[in-house]
């Protein structure tokens, strides 16, 4: 079994393992909360990679599920580097517990593919479009709103250094939605154009006059690791209220289907840069050079 590289994609993969093992022994969530003295839900998160397991905890599962002494090692090396804190986990108190999942899974992606309808992705955002976007959306949740921009920048290294292969489609309507003034709004775009031309990031716009399309019940997110038959890709939905990940087979192809279709239905790179040039030149005041 080769090593994922960080501890959310080993939790994940860890889970992942250990219901297939229950599966195999023909065993429920009611048997293994029993067991462990726990909820079922405690034992669906583990299955999920949203939590860890103790090593003592593990080794019983193991040891019930019949699994053979010899087997354990690989898993319980994958319990410990599972538990250890991430950098991500370390900002739990400004992300949702299912947004930091998601976001150290970001982190541990090497493609991710994004279609994004009202809003910028806070990957691609500057920081005062980043800024106006929290106090938005998030001024209930009464977390520091200049902290959460800080630590939503902090995520953009990657793409930035190149270690992350990025492919968007906004809905033309995130980049004619004026967000934080005319200026704030001017330098977004702009900073789009510049990492348009960086050969890592894929950026299309899907034009109003494309008309019915594949993603129009909403945004979706689509993160691609190195080992994708070991570790499968993971959809994210974001809303109101937190976020819900979608990992089964036939729910991420339908997805990246959908995506694939949207790629299609979007105008190219070069003809969304000069959509993207056009909204700049519409925009009242001082245009900056693109």
């Amino acid at each position: 079994m080769t090593a994922p590289r960080g501890s959310t994609l080993r939790r994940r993969r860890l889970g992942h393992e250990l219901r297939r093992l229950r599966e195999t022994a023909k065993r429920t969530h009611v048997d293994v909360a029993t067991l462990l003295d726990c909820s079922q839900a405690k034992v669906s998160k583990i299955e999920s990679g949203l939590v860890g397991m103790r090593a003592v905890e593990l080794r019983a599962v193991l040891e019930y599920l019949g699994v053979p002494a010899e087997e354990w090692e690989p898993l319980l090396v994958l319990a410990k580097e599972s538990n250890q804190r991430g950098l991500w986990r370390k900002n739990d108190d400004v992300l949702t517990t299912k947004f930091a999942t998601y976001v150290a899974l970001e982190a541990e992606a090497v493609n991710l593919r994004i279609y994004q309808a009202e809003v910028v992705p806070g990957l691609l955002q500057t920081e005062n479009y980043a800024r106006t976007v929290n106090q938005a959306t998030r001024w209930r949740d009464g977390i520091d709103l200049d902290r959460d921009t800080e630590v939503r920048m902090a995520r953009q290294g990657r793409v930035l250094t190149g270690e992350l292969k990025l492919w968007v489609i906004l809905n033309e309507a995130a980049i004619r939605r004026v967000v934080g003034g005319e200026q704030a709004m001017r330098e977004q775009l702009q900073h789009l154009l510049e990492l348009g031309h960086q050969q890592h990031i894929t950026l299309q716009v899907l034009p109003f006059s494309s008309g019915a399309h594949p993603a129009m019940t909403g945004p979706f997110e689509i993160a691609q690791f190195a080992e994708r038959r070991l570790d499968p890709d993971v959809v994210y939905l974001e809303n109101q209220t937190g976020g819900l990940f979608m990992e089964e087979a036939a729910d991420s192809t339908r997805y990246n289907l959908a995506f694939d279709s949207l790629i299609g239905h979007a105008y190219d790179s070069g003809r969304s840069a000069k959509l993207i040039g056009r909204v700049i030149d519409e925009l009242p005041g001082e245009p900056v050079p693109y």
